[in-house]
């Protein structure tokens, strides 16, 4: 067993959204972006919010990572639709694993680490069957340049964000509304 995973809850309804924060991230994040985010989503959706903060040594139990936070929100909420937004290192974990969990609907993968495990990346695009998986990756980033390198798929988009560094330098307005903008709204 490695580090041990912090996870915040946002309650509302039974239908939730879970965030894993890039790579020994902390649960409210930069700026409290992810506390931003799960006030939002609450406000505007009603949906319930985990965060769950993705330890330093997720590369060597990655499975073992996504599982504990998607086991814990199904064991504690039981919800109607699961949706699931990673950032980094949460958004390569969500990726390789979401299809794992059938309740996982939707997955929002910003700026995720495409050049670490593009076989896992590439398996977990091509087993996802839930309605939508959205990668989104900065233009400035430097994995920006893997995301054409993905498979196509009916349920999969795509998008290159002009402009946008690894981190949302000058632009963290823009991270925080994401998840309304791209899985609820």
């Amino acid at each position: 067993m490695g580090e041990k995973m912090n996870i915040d809850f946002y309650g509302a309804g039974n239908d939730c959204v879970l965030i894993f924060t890039g790579l020994g991230g902390e649960i409210k994040g930069f700026e409290n972006k992810y506390v931003k985010s799960a006030e939002l989503i609450n406000k505007e959706y009603g949906y319930s919010v985990f965060v769950a903060g993705v330890p330093e040594d997720c590369w060597s139990r990655p499975q073992e990572v996504f599982g504990t936070a998607a086991e814990y929100v199904i064991n504690k909420l039981n919800p109607g639709k699961m949706y699931v937004f990673g950032n980094s290192a949460g958004a390569s974990l969500a990726i390789w694993y979401s299809h794992l969990y059938p309740v996982i609907k939707k997955i929002l993968a910003v700026n995720p680490v495409l050049n670490l495990n593009y076989h896992r990346t590439k398996e977990g695009v091509e087993n996802f069957s839930g309605e939508k998986m959205f990668i989104k990756v900065g233009e400035l980033d430097p994995c920006a340049v893997w995301l054409n390198a993905l498979p196509q798929k009916e349920n999969l988009h795509k998008e290159i964000l002009k402009g946008i560094d690894h981190t949302f330098t000058g632009r963290i307005d823009e991270f925080i509304s994401l998840p309304v903008k791209t899985l609820l709204g």
